[in-house]
């Protein structure tokens, strides 16, 4: 059943009313309609079949309304303390006259109680199943206008970016900034004597003014201002939106199905391309000098360790305090840790290793970068027209780079090409969320309206620099903060800086949220530092949440370690033999399934759909599929539910009807109706199951790298295995997948059970030896009568290894 139709069974009486034909609807293309009622104003918008997607709600007075406000802003290490003062009363919309109509748009003017023209309004859709509307405050003074929409009962509301505490938002007043996550978080948006270093429940570094609906819609506000949504909260029945600016312009793309909506919100927002193959492998943090890179990289060989990138923080300097390491914040290598960074980057490369590096737009005064910095016009200026300063991390005067300045952007773009030259394959470019708001900027704009342009600015910088390198090496770079329009330009987003440990909203279990909630903004390509990052307010990263937080990296997007603050005091894959072999086991299952993964990407890619994703885009009716904050799908067929509480050795699983299997072993596990089951998890392991009826394509064993090795070095590259492949196989239903490179698979088994004893290959009878065949070539797979697999594309001599589970 349809999303929209089961909103229309159960939603509420105006629900129910607006699913009904309604002779006053106007049309939009693609036979979308508008009603539109004049007084009191109340817009609804249909289907082309007559349902309902979504209406106005009479939030107050009115829907919409405007007022003029000032607000005071006070940033401190990248936080901001925001209050609204000398706010005006909300002028409400009283009547709607319709001004214009015609093909595809209807303008209107709203008036208020004394008949005065408060905005003019433009509904219209220019693509199908898009519509736009647009609400332009006509009182210069008024830099604030809201809109609200009705909330049904039990509607769920997904999205807003990288959120750590919740899924599902209803309930919840979001107000949406580009600034630091902060160090540990409050479980509501209160200010307090910390604000400068606590976080509050929905500050972020990657906020979206857009949401998933389960009505089956995605609604997203376009500003760069500031904004707050409240999601059935001040009024459980509406979602009210608030732009900060005068003018409020507002899409709403259709599903019905809620992943077509989120495809019709990502091509608007525009999709990233697919990153290289070796974003897919595992990554590794390596430090400390070169000695020490080396060191690292050898013993992944020797033990056969998966790993396509080594990143080095430190390449440019770092300072150890106690357990504490913290990088130096110049722009150059430091040649006192890597004295033979060129070789070292062609020894990494011989080794069959990308080498990422580290950049942001600090410019510390106490550094030879500054200089030139000053040299060179880049620093953001005060209202003297001198550099700015403020207090940085590392409690130094700081600026940053305008990149309003067409020197400072060219500058900058010059000193990260010379790590490129020096052997760098990508890098983290990290921070861009702390511009201040009363910066004077080289473009004479507004800092407020530029603040959450600064990360798109500076992503497309590093775009720019990767891109123009010209030279056929396959590079990325990986971000933490974002805004609309970062979204076509970065290759991998990362959660931040979690804490060392379990708390909710900042420790381990924060990453799941955040990787739903950026998935759904279209950010598809998500990681997390595994072990988390910042231990000032929670102790080392122990065995037990290293070891779960591997296994959540194991079955994530982006496989990437972090030494974390307490680099010498954190827990890693070096402490203990155990360790060691745990991260070998999960990095080889990660490195497998590149060939799903990778088809995943390129549907992100393509499509727009999350790599993670919630339960809800594969089983709209399953209410948990909505709301779950502990587990989540990978890909579209992986049902993924990490061990997040510490001490926990079994946990439940919400999952809909039907036959599902454990990836790795175990029982089929069957359910007539949705409803949750309690699974085993030891420390080693975590759930992860998968339809009846699935095949997943994986990677043979011993595949080290999946970017080129120096010849001759017996390291095993992607390029080396080719075109062979293991498949597994699973009874009870259909299921297919095109691979990047071509390879096809398509299985269908929904009459096959128990165990499978004979088969022919293309005609001729094979042989099943352990549950398995080998096969060679294209062709067609007949289990007995009972089940085919059909694998086409490649050459005739591709190989493939068959495994029924």
């Amino acid at each position: 059943m349809r999303i929209w139709a089961w909103w229309c069974v159960v939603g509420s009486a105006s629900v129910l009313f607006a699913c009904a034909e309604s002779s006053d609807r106007r049309p939009l293309p693609g036979g979308y309609s508008v009603r539109v009622e004049e007084r009191p104003v109340h817009l609804a918008f249909f289907r082309p079949d007559g349902s309902l997607i979504v209406e106005s709600a009479a939030s107050g007075p009115a829907p919409y309304s405007a007022r003029a406000a000032f607000a005071s802003y006070e940033m401190s290490f990248g936080a901001f303390r925001i209050r609204e003062t000398d706010a005006g009363p909300w002028q409400w919309a009283d009547r709607l006259a319709i001004r214009k109509t015609d093909a595809g748009a209807i303008e209107f003017d709203l008036l208020d109680g004394s008949g005065g023209l408060l905005a003019r309004g433009r509904i219209e859709s220019d693509t199908p199943g898009e519509i736009a509307l647009v609400f332009e405050a006509q009182d210069p003074a008024h830099n604030r206008a809201t809109f609200s929409w009705v909330a049904a009962p039990g509607e769920h509301f997904l999205g807003f970016g990288g959120q750590s505490f919740d899924v599902d938002h209803r309930g919840q007043r979001i107000p949406l900034w580009v600034e630091e996550d902060g160090i540990g978080k409050r479980a509501d948006d209160e200010y307090d004597d910390t604000w400068f270093v606590t976080g509050r429940r929905h500050s972020t570094h990657t906020p979206m003014p857009l949401y998933l609906s389960s009505r089956g819609y995605a609604l997203l506000l376009d500003t760069l201002q500031r904004s707050i949504f409240e999601v059935a909260a001040a009024d459980p029945d509406a979602v009210r939106i608030e732009a900060w600016e005068g003018t409020l312009r507002l899409r709403i793309f259709d599903g019905p199905e809620p992943a077509r909506a989120v495809e019709r919100l990502t091509d608007h927002l525009g999709r990233p391309r697919l990153p290289p193959a070796f974003a897919f492998a595992p990554w590794l943090d390596a430090m400390f000098g070169s000695q020490n890179v080396r060191r690292i990289a050898h013993k992944l060989r020797e033990h056969d360790i998966p790993c396509a990138a080594i990143w080095t923080e430190d390449w440019r300097g770092g300072t150890r305090s106690g357990d504490n390491y913290t990088l130096d914040e110049d722009w150059e290598i430091d040649r006192a840790l890597y004295p033979d960074f060129e070789a070292l980057a062609a020894e990494l490369h011989g080794l069959g290793f990308a080498f990422l590096t580290y950049h942001n737009t600090f410019l510390d005064s106490e550094t030879d970068t500054y200089r030139q910095a000053l040299a060179a016009d880049a620093p953001i200026r005060n209202s003297a027209g001198q550099p700015y300063l403020f207090t940085s991390a590392k409690f130094t005067p700081t600026s940053m780079v305008d990149l309003t300045r067409s020197a400072a952007w060219l500058w900058t773009k010059d000193k990260y090409r010379e790590g490129l030259a020096a052997g760098a394959d990508g890098w983290m470019a990290d921070f861009a969320e702390w511009l201040p708001v009363d910066a004077a900027l080289a473009s004479g704009e507004d800092p407020a309206a530029a603040h959450n342009r600064y990360p798109v600015d500076f992503q497309r910088l590093n775009r720019e620099v990767l891109d123009e390198a010209g030279d056929g090496v396959e590079r990325l770079f990986f971000v933490r903060s974002a805004y609309l329009g970062s979204q076509p330009l970065v290759s991998v987003v990362w959660a931040g800086d979690q804490l060392t440990d379990w708390s909710a909203g900042d420790g381990l279990p924060s990453v799941i949220p955040m990787g739903i909630g950026l998935g759904i903004a279209g950010f598809p390509y998500f990681g997390h530092d595994i072990g988390g990052y910042t231990g000032s307010i929670a102790p080392p990263t122990t065995r037990e949440l290293w070891f779960r937080w591997v296994e959540l990296g194991a079955f994530s997007p982006v496989m990437r370690t972090h030494h974390g603050r307490a680099a010498f005091a954190n827990w890693n894959w070096e402490s203990d033999d155990a360790s060691t072999e745990h991260f070998r086991r999960y990095a080889i299952l990660h490195a497998r399934l590149f060939p799903y993964l990778y088809a995943m990407a390129r549907e992100a890619s393509e499509r727009g759909l999350p790599m993670l994703r919630p339960l809800a885009l594969a089983y709209p009716v399953l209410e948990p599929g909505w709301t779950a904050t502990d587990q989540f799908m990978l890909g579209d067929r992986l049902i993924v539910a990490p061990v997040v509480e510490p001490g926990a050795t079994r946990r439940a699983v919400a999952l809909p009807a039907g036959t599902f299997y454990p990836l790795l072993a175990g029982e089929a596990i069957t359910l007539p109706e949705a409803g949750a089951v309690e699974l085993a998890a030891p420390l080693e392991e975590i759930p992860v199951l998968i339809p009846a009826g699935t095949l997943l394509p994986l990677l043979p064993e011993g595949v080290d790298t999946f970017v080129p090795a120096a010849t001759g070095s017996g390291i095993v590259t992607l390029d080396d295995v080719g075109e062979d492949r293991e498949v597994w196989l699973w009874p009870g239903g259909r299921s297919e997948l095109r691979e990047v490179s071509g390879l096809a698979y398509s299985w269908a088994a929904e009459a096959l059970a128990g165990h499978v004893a004979a088969a022919t290959w293309n005609g001729a009878p094979v042989n099943v030896v352990d549950g398995a065949v080998e096969l060679t070539g294209p062709g067609t797979l007949d289990v007995a009568g009972r089940a085919t697999l059909t694998l086409s594309g490649g050459s005739a001599g591709r190989k493939t290894r068959v495994v029924f589970r």
